[in-house]
């Protein structure tokens, strides 16, 4: 069931994006009534698709990120996020259509010369394959028509966008189109594939290994095998709350990892305060939008060549600076959604990966990540954690406050018993642990409650003196029972 989400969430910092882009975020926001956070991460999908696997970060000496995001945006059915999807992604459309008009007399040369060979071959091939045939061709003939046969340069039509797809036919796709591809949906219908909707089995892998260009390798009985030595996605997803709480239910999502890929943003709703006469997208600032995004799909695939974008020294101590606080709180904080907080760092340093190159285009390697764009990644990383911890809430992956305060409380009464096991403590001397965590005793009442609800502990008066009865939690010796065995699995 889908938790009540009432709580208002901090806004997308748009100052925080390069001029164009924020001014056509803006834009966007006006003339559909929607959001800026719907629109800004819909921008960020498009730029990341536009770029993926012809730029990296190199965040330190054995650190590269890829540019290339997962971005799930979470919103109710009459947050119009269809038509501002289609707004957004329009010149990506428009490029591809270009794109395969140009191609058309290329594709035709290509099979020309392919159904040419492939027959010269076959020719060949039942030639030497007659006994009683005189020496017309020889083996080497063969070899040497296969050879050209095999290095004759595919031109097939240009992909980039799949909607509802398997993951069987998003590694064809894949394969056919450089090993990129962007998964764009208003629905996100596409966790029922990742499912198995049609094989009953969860198939997750080529979504894991193309967040980060991961070796991947697809063996089929009868179908032969597709390998791809640098798989690249960007997923960009429009859902609502329902969707969210229902794919928890899967409990490969979490434990592999897949949910901790995306940065999720969850926009304060318009709906009930919307305008009818709102302001039309300035046509100047469309076109500054839809040029940027050609010209960084025009920026050419070098094979072979890596593109890294490196960090000024000023960039490098604000990304220290950062990784450390995060740091801090994947022990306390963000212990909950440990999983994803621990990838943060990465999406944030993607995130002024992107900013950067937005900024300097085909310049951007030879041009030092400047301090105020590592600035802005930062406060736009914390934006979506914010948004990502209510996601993860929404999901029911994140415990109650009283159970998080119980298990807080529990952790700090082990950790202080070092080779002993407690067997009992005064409450009093409970709550010296937990100082900082409480300003007061009686804000660690309802974590105790649920300890003893759920039999950890239990809490009895005790006598001492003519005073007020103190009371002593005693701890269940099962629990250190039950520690012991939840070390020994993980030794």
């Amino acid at each position: 069931m889908v938790k009540n989400q009432k709580k208002h969430l901090v806004s997308f910092p748009v100052d925080c994006l390069p001029g164009g882009v924020r001014q056509y975020t803006v834009a966007v926001s006006e003339s559909l009534q929607v959001p800026a956070d719907m629109v800004a991460s819909f921008v960020f999908a498009v730029l990341s698709l536009c770029i993926q696997g012809k730029y990296s970060i190199r965040v330190k000496a054995d650190w590269v990120e890829t540019l290339n995001l997962y971005v799930l945006v979470v919103a109710r059915p009459s947050e119009r996020k269809s038509p501002t999807l289609k707004e957004v992604f329009k010149p990506v459309f428009r490029y591809v259509k270009e794109e395969n008009e140009r191609r058309k007399s290329e594709i035709s040369e290509y099979e020309i010369k392919k159904r040419i060979l492939s027959g010269k071959l076959k020719n060949i091939q039942d030639t030497l394959s007659k006994p009683t045939s005189k020496a017309k061709y020889t083996v080497q003939d063969a070899v040497d028509c296969q050879k050209e046969l095999d290095e004759l340069e595919e031109v097939t039509k240009l992909q980039m966008i799949l909607d509802d797809v398997t993951p069987e036919a998003l590694v064809k796709a894949m394969k056919a189109n450089s090993e990129k591809m962007g998964i764009i949906s208003a629905e996100g219908g596409i966790f029922g594939m990742m499912a198995g909707r049609y094989s009953n089995n969860t198939n997750i892998d080529i979504f894991l290994k193309s967040y980060s260009g991961e070796y991947f390798s697809s063996v089929r009985v009868g179908s032969g095998g597709i390998t791809l030595e640098n798989p690249l996605l960007t997923v960009c997803l429009a859902a609502q709350p329902q969707l969210i709480a229902d794919i928890m239910d899967n409990k490969e999502f979490r434990g592999r990892g897949l949910l901790a890929r995306f940065l999720y943003s969850i926009p304060n709703s318009m709906v009930g305060s919307r305008t009818y006469r709102s302001k039309p997208i300035d046509q100047l600032i469309r076109a500054d939008y839809e040029n940027l995004v050609e010209e960084l799909l025009n920026i050419p695939d070098l094979t072979g060549f890596e593109r890294v974008i490196r960090l000024s020294p000023e960039a490098d101590a604000l990304s220290e600076q950062y990784n450390q606080w995060i740091e801090r709180q994947l022990t306390d904080e963000l212990e909950e959604i440990e999983d994803w907080a621990g990838k943060l760092h990465g999406n944030t340093m993607r995130i002024a990966g992107i900013l950067h190159v937005v900024k300097h285009k085909s310049n951007a390697i030879n041009v030092l990540l400047e301090e105020d764009t590592m600035k802005s990644a930062i406060e736009i990383g914390k934006y979506y954690l914010e948004h990502s911890k209510q996601a993860f809430d929404i999901m029911g992956l994140s415990d109650p406050q009283e159970v998080k305060d119980a298990k807080y409380i529990i952790s700090r009464i082990d950790s202080n018993s070092k080779n002993s096991k407690i067997r009992f403590i005064s409450k009093r001397d409970a709550f010296d642990l937990c100082r900082g965590h409480f300003g007061t005793v009686e804000e660690m009442e309802p974590g105790l409650k649920c300890l003893e609800e759920h039999g950890y502990i239990a809490i009895k008066p005790e006598k001492s003196g003519r005073g007020r009865p103190s009371e002593k939690i005693y701890i269940n010796p099962e629990y250190y029972k039950w520690k012991e065995k939840q070390n020994v699995k993980t030794r």
